[in-house]
């Protein structure tokens, strides 16, 4: 065996059989510069035209340019004919993937292009290392933020649609006679978890489905007919019923506050256990022209002689922080609507306000109930109010937000209503 036969031997060990022209992983093993580093191309055969390559030698003469020829050095065909590499497979961020495959950073797609070179698209996300880090950086913000699995890999825009849900409020909203409360000898912290432990509904999680103008809506209903009714009514309301029957609003996509509980008043709803939340908009269910439990397959609460929807009487606004403790004290948690920015979606604990870290980033209108009030030791005053993501977000589902200063204009529209809770106490004539 010749000199030269034993060199492409031992290249093809080293190779494990490649019998290909160019092989990609060897390039990129051993990227070289090989023919570059000392400006080598030969024509015909020259063992001159050799440099070290691991345990042997790889070629750059024309006799590369044969099918056969695994002993060429990695960068032949790039700087001796000023040719492209042929790509097999690309690199980013520690994945390897073929040109005929895409990988994922987060919630963009990443390509494979000819040369090596990786594609990806550039939306923004709805979280990313860059924020929750921008958060935890700022020195005595009040609130941390933390990486949730469910965001990841989703864009920002999913989340502004199909994680909020309520449209800005109307000029109906806007225009309502903004009620007020006697506010004397009010806390100074309260919260109605405390007060009616038994009363308050749990924290829902609305999915990916832009529905928190109703989830909201209903939350706020149930607890305040739990409570008016001392209990037996204690009732949690259909959030479906409204998604699905409501007309002129957008289901999953978003809905007006004043339509959602336009129609708890005008037609009532059936209670959660009878039409359950599926996180879609389905066909409504509710029989045409029927307000009656029963006809709609529905059972009222035990002991009480209901067979009528649930309903509220109109819905009237809020205005002053004083009003709305006031409201939530003496009967029960209100609705609020904030602007949603980015750095919100990342909140792990603490009093919220709105960061830097946003960026100008779009913003959305959102929906919660808020359910009590405190005060930090540094002064800090906030609302207690309760999301619809689910308990495995914030506080247990909650979050707190700063108080007395529309932070988010989170005390810019809030309502409330009265329930209609059946007369327990009404006397039927023999």
């Amino acid at each position: 065996m010749t000199i030269k036969s034993a060199h492409l031997v031992g290249l093809l060990a080293l190779l494990m059989g490649v019998a290909s022209a160019f092989d990609s992983t060897l390039k990129r093993d051993f990227p070289g510069p090989y023919c570059a580093l000392r400006n080598t191309c030969c024509t015909d055969r020259h063992d001159g035209c050799s440099l070290p390559i691991s345990t042997t030698l790889c070629y750059c003469d024309e006799f590369c340019e044969r099918d056969d020829s695994s002993d060429c050095c990695p960068d032949y065909r790039s700087f001796c004919l000023r040719e492209p590499d042929p790509v097999i497979s690309c690199e980013h961020k520690g994945v390897y993937f073929s040109k005929f495959n895409s990988t994922w950073d987060n919630c963009n797609e990443c390509r494979c292009l000819e040369g090596g070179r990786v594609k990806c698209d550039e939306d923004l996300c709805l979280t990313d290392d860059d924020i929750i880090n921008g958060v935890n950086s700022i020195h005595r913000l009040g609130w941390s933020a933390r990486k949730y699995d469910q965001w990841w890999g989703r864009k920002y825009s999913e989340g502004l649609k199909l994680r909020l849900g309520t449209k800005e409020p109307t000029y109906r909203v806007k225009a309502m006679t903004r009620l007020k409360n006697p506010t004397d000898g009010l806390p100074s912290s309260f919260n109605a978890l405390d007060k009616w432990s038994s009363f308050i509904s749990e924290v829902p999680d609305q999915g990916w489905c832009g529905a928190s103008w109703v989830l909201s809506t209903t939350s706020v209903a149930s607890d305040r007919f739990a409570i008016q009714s001392k209990g037996k009514e204690n009732v949690q309301l259909s959030a479906q019923n409204i998604l699905s029957c409501t007309r002129r609003q957008q289901g999953c996509e978003g809905g007006h506050l004043d339509a959602a509980w336009r129609y708890l008043h005008k037609k009532g709803v059936v209670d959660e256990a009878c039409y359950p939340y599926t996180q879609h908009r389905d066909t409504c269910k509710i029989r045409h022209n029927s307000r009656s439990l029963r006809e709609n397959g529905c059972s009222p609460v035990d002991n009480v002689d209901r067979d009528t929807f649930y309903t509220v009487g109109p819905a009237y606004s809020l205005s002053r922080e004083a009003d709305i403790m006031a409201e939530i004290y003496h009967s029960g948690p209100v609705q609020a609507t904030m602007r949603v920015n980015r750095d919100f979606f990342a909140y792990s604990g603490g009093v919220y306000r709105q960061t830097a870290a946003n960026r100008r980033a779009p913003t959305g209108f959102h929906s919660v109930k808020l359910v009590g009030w405190g005060e930090e030791h540094n002064g800090d005053k906030y609302w207690i109010a309760a999301n619809s993501w689910g308990p495995w977000w914030g506080e247990r589902g909650y979050f707190r937000i700063l108080r007395g200063s529309n932070e988010c204009g989170i005390e810019e529209y809030v309502l409330a209503s009265w329930p209609f809770v059946y007369n327990y106490y009404n006397v039927k004539s023999a």
